[in-house]
Protein backbone atom coordinates (compact mmCIF):
# COMPACT_ATOMS: atom_id res chain seq x y z
CA UNK A 1 0.00 0.00 0.00
CA UNK A 2 1.79 2.88 -0.98
CA UNK A 3 1.72 6.23 0.85
CA UNK A 4 -0.16 9.05 -0.09
CA UNK A 5 1.36 11.69 -1.97
CA UNK A 6 0.87 15.31 -0.52
CA UNK A 7 -2.64 16.43 -2.40
CA UNK A 8 -4.10 12.84 -1.83
CA UNK A 9 -3.60 13.13 2.02
CA UNK A 10 -5.02 16.25 1.64
CA UNK A 11 -8.05 15.22 0.04
CA UNK A 12 -8.45 12.40 2.37
CA UNK A 13 -8.15 14.26 5.05
CA UNK A 14 -11.30 16.42 4.06
CA UNK A 15 -13.30 13.76 2.98
CA UNK A 16 -12.41 11.88 6.46
CA UNK A 17 -12.95 14.84 8.57
CA UNK A 18 -16.66 15.72 6.89
CA UNK A 19 -17.82 12.45 7.69
CA UNK A 20 -20.15 12.84 4.72
CA UNK A 21 -19.73 12.52 1.14
CA UNK A 22 -18.70 16.00 -0.48
CA UNK A 23 -18.41 17.20 -4.12
CA UNK A 24 -15.30 18.56 -5.64
CA UNK A 25 -16.20 21.87 -4.46
CA UNK A 26 -17.03 21.15 -1.18
CA UNK A 27 -13.20 19.66 -1.14
CA UNK A 28 -11.55 22.26 -2.58
CA UNK A 29 -13.32 24.70 -0.28
CA UNK A 30 -11.84 22.28 3.00
CA UNK A 31 -8.29 22.23 1.82
CA UNK A 32 -6.19 24.71 4.04
CA UNK A 33 -3.19 25.22 1.16
CA UNK A 34 -1.51 28.04 -0.08
CA UNK A 35 -1.77 28.20 -2.57
CA UNK A 36 -4.99 27.14 -3.71
CA UNK A 37 -4.84 24.14 -5.77
CA UNK A 38 -7.08 24.41 -9.38
CA UNK A 39 -10.47 23.11 -8.96
CA UNK A 40 -9.40 20.94 -12.12
CA UNK A 41 -6.43 19.53 -9.96
CA UNK A 42 -8.78 18.79 -6.99
CA UNK A 43 -10.77 17.11 -9.61
CA UNK A 44 -8.21 14.94 -10.76
CA UNK A 45 -6.28 13.64 -7.78
CA UNK A 46 -10.14 12.79 -6.27
CA UNK A 47 -10.95 10.66 -9.44
CA UNK A 48 -7.51 8.84 -8.71
CA UNK A 49 -8.25 8.01 -5.06
CA UNK A 50 -11.77 6.57 -7.04
CA UNK A 51 -9.91 4.51 -8.91
CA UNK A 52 -7.00 3.97 -6.18
CA UNK A 53 -10.45 2.36 -3.96
CA UNK A 54 -10.39 4.77 -1.28
CA UNK A 55 -12.87 6.85 -2.55
CA UNK A 56 -16.71 5.47 -3.93
CA UNK A 57 -19.01 8.25 -5.77
CA UNK A 58 -22.62 9.05 -6.22
CA UNK A 59 -24.00 11.09 -8.86
CA UNK A 60 -25.54 14.58 -7.28
CA UNK A 61 -27.36 16.27 -10.07
CA UNK A 62 -24.53 16.75 -12.75
CA UNK A 63 -21.54 16.30 -10.30
CA UNK A 64 -20.67 13.52 -8.01
CA UNK A 65 -20.48 13.57 -4.03
CA UNK A 66 -17.49 11.40 -2.94
CA UNK A 67 -17.03 9.34 0.18
CA UNK A 68 -14.35 7.21 1.71
CA UNK A 69 -14.37 3.61 1.19
CA UNK A 70 -12.10 3.18 3.95
CA UNK A 71 -11.55 4.97 7.59
CA UNK A 72 -7.99 6.60 8.55
CA UNK A 73 -7.31 3.64 10.67
CA UNK A 74 -7.41 1.07 8.04
CA UNK A 75 -5.20 3.32 6.03
CA UNK A 76 -2.53 4.11 8.94
CA UNK A 77 -2.83 -0.04 9.68
CA UNK A 78 -1.74 -0.79 6.49
CA UNK A 79 1.23 1.39 6.15
CA UNK A 80 2.08 -0.44 9.49
CA UNK A 81 1.85 -3.81 7.88
CA UNK A 82 3.57 -2.89 4.79
CA UNK A 83 6.30 -0.98 6.88
CA UNK A 84 6.63 -4.52 8.95
CA UNK A 85 6.53 -6.43 5.64
CA UNK A 86 9.64 -4.61 4.36
CA UNK A 87 11.71 -5.29 7.71
CA UNK A 88 14.03 -8.21 7.50
CA UNK A 89 13.66 -8.68 11.50
CA UNK A 90 9.84 -8.38 12.30
CA UNK A 91 10.56 -8.93 15.58
CA UNK A 92 13.09 -6.36 15.92
CA UNK A 93 11.02 -3.79 13.88
CA UNK A 94 7.66 -4.67 16.22
CA UNK A 95 10.14 -4.19 19.71
CA UNK A 96 11.53 -0.64 18.37
CA UNK A 97 8.01 -0.13 17.43
CA UNK A 98 6.94 -0.64 21.23
CA UNK A 99 9.77 1.16 22.77
CA UNK A 100 8.50 4.55 21.21
CA UNK A 101 5.11 3.85 22.80
CA UNK A 102 4.25 6.00 25.72
CA UNK A 103 2.69 4.43 28.82
CA UNK A 104 -1.20 4.94 28.00
CA UNK A 105 -0.35 3.69 24.25
CA UNK A 106 1.59 0.06 25.63
CA UNK A 107 -1.50 -0.41 28.00
CA UNK A 108 -3.92 0.10 24.91
CA UNK A 109 -1.70 -2.39 22.81
CA UNK A 110 -1.85 -4.95 26.30
CA UNK A 111 -5.14 -4.46 26.11
CA UNK A 112 -5.76 -5.03 22.47
CA UNK A 113 -3.72 -7.73 22.35
CA UNK A 114 -5.06 -9.46 24.97
CA UNK A 115 -9.09 -9.15 23.69
CA UNK A 116 -7.92 -10.58 19.81
CA UNK A 117 -5.99 -13.91 21.93
CA UNK A 118 -9.45 -14.39 23.59
CA UNK A 119 -10.94 -14.10 19.88
CA UNK A 120 -8.75 -16.25 18.42
CA UNK A 121 -9.12 -18.67 21.52
CA UNK A 122 -12.96 -18.50 21.03
CA UNK A 123 -12.63 -19.31 17.39
CA UNK A 124 -13.79 -22.66 16.69
CA UNK A 125 -10.98 -25.26 14.99
CA UNK A 126 -11.05 -26.13 11.47
CA UNK A 127 -9.65 -29.42 10.36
Amino acid sequence: MPQFGDLEAAIMDAVWGAGKPLRVREVLERLERDPEPAYNTVHTVTEILHRKGWLSKERDGRAFRYRATAGRESYVAGLMSEGLAAASDRSAALARFAEDMGPGEADELRRLLAAAQARAKAMPKTS
